[in-house]
């Protein structure tokens, strides 16, 4: 787990080894982080959405599309086609469904940076005291908490797209068995 805030090294040269101006090069990965997590966030609810999408798409399918799941003894293709509808909604669900991390994570999480969600919400000092610390922070400070919070934010995303993989390949799956019984019955 990364370092406790209190242990950042405030002592490093904000300004790095390129000769630049410290002010500047700190605004400069401060915008940067911010920007990063706005991307983060966006590529988060695009999950979102197409997840609900497939979701939708899915659903019609299984209820409305030419395979009649209340016949299940007509043959492999209604059973195969009944799974893997239900993989993918089963993994879109999974994608939709909200991630944070278990008492102990955000505990440590909330020790170590200030920026994002959890760490908020775990925090065991007050809103004043949260508004002094912005108000006297380090940059470095700064800098640490959104870093982790973006790592944090990425891993979701990550597993977020790891189901809607899933999710994909099954409703792929289900419409390449659609084409296959329409092709058997003709």
């Amino acid at each position: 787990m990364s370092k406790l805030l209190k242990d950042v090294a405030l002592d490093k040269d904000l300004a790095g080894a390129e000769g630049l101006d410290a002010n500047n090069i700190s605004r400069v990965r401060i915008h940067y982080l911010v920007a990063q997590h706005h991307a983060a966030l966006q590529q988060v609810q695009f999950a979102d959405a197409k997840a609900a999408a497939v979701m939708t798409l899915i659903g019609l399918l299984a209820l409305r599309g030419p395979i009649d799941l209340s016949v299940i003894d007509a043959g492999p293709f209604p059973v195969a086609f009944a799974v893997m509808c239900a993989t993918a909604v089963f993994c879109c669900i999974i994608a939709v469904f909200p991630r944070y991390p278990n008492k102990r994570i955000s505990t440590k999480i909330s020790r170590s940076e200030h920026w994002s969600w959890p760490a908020l919400s775990k925090m065991e000092e007050s809103s004043d005291d949260y508004a002094d610390y912005m108000q006297t922070s380090e940059v470095s400070e700064l800098v640490h908490s959104i870093s982790i919070s973006n790592v944090i934010l990425a891993r979701v995303l990550r597993q977020k797209f790891m189901f809607l993989r899933l999710a994909f390949l099954s409703s792929g799956a289900s419409v390449l068995l659609i084409f296959a019984y329409l092709g058997t019955r003709t």
